[in-house]
């Protein structure tokens, strides 16, 4: 009830605010909104990074006529052949052209058809909407575009007008649950959407629960093992607030994993994973398989939280001097390994529950660069699951071919922010538009309209049309 009552008044607190982002304007267009409710039943977010910037362009292809002939011309060597793309069944076609899947994307295909994925289109870091005239006029842009660590960042904290110390997932935290430890959790390892907030994201592994491995504290042959377990219970009495800091963030540490201890003893085997592909950093499939099996606990994890974000990092996208033809092991795998997470979800229930996302630095250039493709701006992002209204392309689809009227120097100029697309996430989870202001500051400077993706009915209980 405490939690409820603080978030009633945050919602207050902001309607009274100067500025009033288009979603909030639709608060007042609504009977009284309610605020974000964290107790109607369980909700997952699972992103998905593809680290290195991926070539969504040879993902999502113009299947017929003169649309295909455009981008067959552009990509030269690279592009598919039409007769080996896979077909969606889209409703409605996007201005007349119809849309295939990269061959090897079948796990992916079939859930489209299913209408349980959706393709958000042309997706980037924004400061404000800007069109490729309004950019060539001197409109604002973000900083160091086509820069992996500082695109990566600003999807990460999605806001590319300000420096942000926090990521959006810790923001949203922040406004649900502040005291919840366990709301976000990463197999994918440290990453700026989940940092910065009240509670640090929760680690684990392909093993289970993070093992806590602390070498100093497990020492028994000297005085600097006795020396480090004395500084752990300095948590709140110390005259030296680094030594606080360290010795209660080290203590919580050691309280969750006792805490968490056991819970996945009794975990389901979950069939699919493929765990043997070896690319920099942990298998795709590995981390998604260890976050089935944390999902399959989670009645037993501390106060049962309702509400939980997962990170899970696929490297390996920089793909220069690798093109995704068919012998691509990138792409394959991570068709396989969301059809197996999927799945998974099915047998553990929570197909409706779970929505699992994907985003990535930036897309690529439309030209090939004679090996590969250099890095890009605006890309596009899938949705999957079964809250997702799958089956459409969201957005405009940009012009894939030569001197592209929506592209600058080969890369396309997104059409849909960050902010926009991952509010949408945020509202299917229960935030307000008033809280979507807070946890996406930028927001405001964007429309609210054209991307229902999530289940509308979900959107409209929580101020959406």
């Amino acid at each position: 009830m405490k939690k409820m009552d603080r978030r009633r008044f945050l919602r207050t607190s902001l309607l009274g605010a100067a500025s009033v982002s288009p979603l909030s304007a639709l608060l007042g267009m609504l009977p009284e909104a309610q605020a974000a409710d964290s107790g109607g039943g369980y909700k997952a977010l699972v992103c998905v990074l593809l680290e290195g910037g991926a070539d969504v362009f040879n993902m999502v292809v113009p299947a017929h006529g003169a649309a295909y002939q455009a981008y067959a011309d552009v990509r030269g060597s690279m592009a598919l052949s039409r007769t080996t793309l896979l077909p969606l069944d889209m409703v409605p076609d996007q201005d007349g052209v119809k849309y295939g899947f990269h061959p090897v994307m079948s796990r992916m295909q079939a859930l489209f058809n299913q209408q349980k994925l959706a393709v958000v289109a042309n997706v980037g870091t924004l400061v404000q909407p800007v069109t490729r005239a309004e950019v060539l006029d001197g409109a604002p842009v973000p900083n160091q575009l086509f820069s992996h660590n500082t695109q990566r960042d600003q999807w990460m904290t999605a806001d590319a007008a300000v420096r942000q110390k926090a990521g959006w997932a810790a923001r949203m935290a922040d406004v649900f649950d502040p005291a919840e430890p366990l709301f976000n959790l990463t197999s994918g390892g440290k990453n700026l959407m989940q940092q910065g907030g009240a509670k640090p994201a929760f680690e684990f592994d392909e093993g289970g629960i993070y093992a806590f491995d602390d070498y100093y504290a497990f020492r028994n042959d000297g005085a600097l093992g006795e020396t480090y377990r004395q500084l752990l219970q300095h948590d709140t009495g110390h005259a030296n607030r680094l030594i606080r800091a360290f010795a209660h963030r080290r203590s919580n540490n050691i309280d969750m994993f006792n805490a968490l201890s056991g819970v996945l003893e009794d975990a389901p085997d979950f069939p699919g994973f493929s765990t043997g592909v070896h690319e920099s950093g942990t298998p795709l499939g590995t981390q998604l398989l260890a976050v089935a099996r944390m999902l399959s606990a989670r009645s037993k994890f501390p106060n049962r939280p309702q509400r939980q974000v997962f990170f899970v990092n696929y490297h390996g996208w920089d793909t220069h001097n690798t093109p995704l033809d068919g012998g691509s092991h990138l792409l394959g795998y991570l068709d396989e390994s969301l059809g197996a997470f999927q799945d998974a979800l099915v047998q553990l229930g929570l197909e409706q529950q779970v929505t699992t996302f994907t985003c990535s630095d930036f897309g690529r250039s439309i030209t090939p660069n004679g090996a590969g493709t250099d890095h890009g701006w605006g890309g596009h992002a899938f949705v999957m699951g079964g809250a997702v209204k799958g089956g459409a392309i969201y957005g405009r689809m940009p012009a894939i071919r030569r001197n592209s009227p929506d592209a600058i120097d080969d890369r396309a100029v997104p059409a849909i922010a960050v902010e926009q697309y991952f509010s949408r996430l945020a509202a299917w989870f229960g935030a307000t538009p008033a809280e979507l202001d807070v946890i996406f500051p930028n927001l405001y400077r964007f429309s609210a309209s054209g991307l229902d993706f999530m289940d509308s009915s979900l959107l409209f209980a929580n101020g959406f049309e």
